[in-house]
């Protein structure tokens, strides 16, 4: 039946179920920042780590993590389902928590593999049951995900400031029940979207209205070429944590006059600048894209912009580098309007780029799809660990260039490939 509303709205009965998975994901995000910040400590203080073993167990534990949703996918397309693979996951995700809170060194390990098992389930379901709720409507799906992406970033922001006061407070112990409970209220706010969810939601056809298996082919190459450029997403968006980091405490002035006051800044402070910056663009975003289906702009174009901004980005800090950032100390407006492209760059690729793999992907697949899309950013993550071993190497404008031109390659890729995803 027809709606009487606008294409790109999401109808009052989707809209509850909408809220209820973004505040899912916020829940779970918040759980795993508690825990994600402080995870090298906690390993070196609590299982006897060196700094640099550490490291690689948080490396390859991450990357495990965003891998694990392949076969993660391929088990909720053909054998459990987008809905008890999502359940099953959280609650899998509550245990892995609940054996950190214990605190005794045997369960680190189990622990850290009941994780990554759980990550595998909840993400591909969750994402796809996330589709659902908003409908066929292009629009609305990407009001959907841009909604998901905003309550995932303050879940996150907000995560990551409970770890620090729990572990300050009260110790290890605290921190991961605290985890715990909040991957708890993620498991039981996903069982109250049963009570909820519209019953074409719960069809396995819902996603997607292509029935020919050619079209389904031609779906499915748009988002392989999506999910193969994000690779480059990921790779320019690991660099706030590592050579903006390193750029921040050794390239940029530490001092800041603000209403004639003198502020200290560190890399602390600027990687928190480009989360805010994220959470305070979300709802302008939102608001303006209520407005945009009365100028037709094709949702195909917008990851090509992502790319454009990315790359303006590190050509930006390239032309801070050779302004004296290569070997002395630059003002911080340059770092602050790189955070500032970035984080523009990441809402046009983040939310939206999985918004098109989920509209494109073929019904029977898209779960697959979106653990494909998290098997691009285990790719990108390497690759940003393999480059930032040419930090020391390159001249830094050489660095920030390399990953402009690469940017630009992305667009460029998706400029020749876009008929298919206008």
């Amino acid at each position: 039946m027809p709606s009487r509303l606008e294409p790109w709205s999401i109808s009052r009965r989707r809209s509850g179920v909408l809220v209820l998975l973004c505040a899912v994901q916020g829940c779970e995000r918040f759980a795993f920042a508690a825990m994600l910040p402080l995870f090298v400590l906690y390993a070196q203080e609590r299982q006897g780590m060196s700094p640099p073993t550490a490291l690689m167990v948080l490396a390859i534990f991450q990357a495990l993590s965003y891998l694990s949703g392949l076969p993660g996918g391929w088990l909720a397309d053909r054998k459990l389902g987008v809905y008890t693979s999502t359940g099953l996951g959280a609650a899998v995700l509550t245990l892995a928590y609940g054996a950190l809170a214990v605190d005794h060194a045997s369960l680190f390990w189990p622990a850290l593999a009941l994780m990554v098992v759980g990550h595998s389930l909840f993400r591909p379901g969750l994402h796809v049951l996330l589709a659902r709720a908003t409908g066929d409507g292009e629009r609305a799906r990407e009001r959907g995900f841009l909604w998901h992406y905003l309550a995932a970033n303050v879940g996150f922001a907000l995560g990551a400031l409970f770890g620090e006061w729990a572990h300050a407070a009260f110790g290890w112990a605290a921190l991961f029940c605290g985890a715990a409970m909040a991957s708890l209220l993620s498991a039981g706010l996903f069982l109250g979207t049963s009570l909820t969810q519209p019953t074409d939601s719960l069809d396995p056809t819902a996603i997607g209205t292509q029935p020919a298996s050619e079209e389904g082919k031609g779906n499915m190459a748009a988002v392989w070429l999506l999910c193969s450029v994000a690779v480059v997403f990921w790779l320019t968006a690991q660099q706030p944590a590592t050579s903006l980091a390193v750029f921040a405490a050794m390239n940029t002035q530490q001092q800041i006059v603000l209403l004639s006051r003198t502020m200290q800044l560190g890399p602390g402070h600027f990687a928190a600048l480009h989360g805010l910056m994220v959470i305070a663009m979300l709802p302008v975003f939102l608001r303006l894209h209520g407005r945009r289906q009365a100028h037709g702009v094709s949702t195909g174009n917008l990851p090509i912009w992502g790319y454009v901004a990315t790359a303006a980005a590190f050509a930006w800090m390239a032309a801070a580098s050779l302004q004296g950032g290569d070997t002395g100390r630059v003002s911080s407006a340059w770092l602050i309007g790189c955070y500032l492209l970035l984080s523009l760059a990441e809402i046009l690729l983040a939310p939206l780029g999985m918004s098109l793999v989920t509209r494109f992907a073929p019904r029977d697949k898209a779960a697959r799809a979106v653990g494909l899309w998290f098997a691009s950013s285990a790719v990108g993550n390497g690759l940003a660990a393999l480059l930032a071993l040419g930090w020391d190497r390159w001249p830094h404008h050489r660095y920030f260039a390399a990953l402009a031109l690469v940017s630009l390659a992305a667009a460029a890729a998706l400029m020749r490939r876009r008929s298919p995803m206008a």
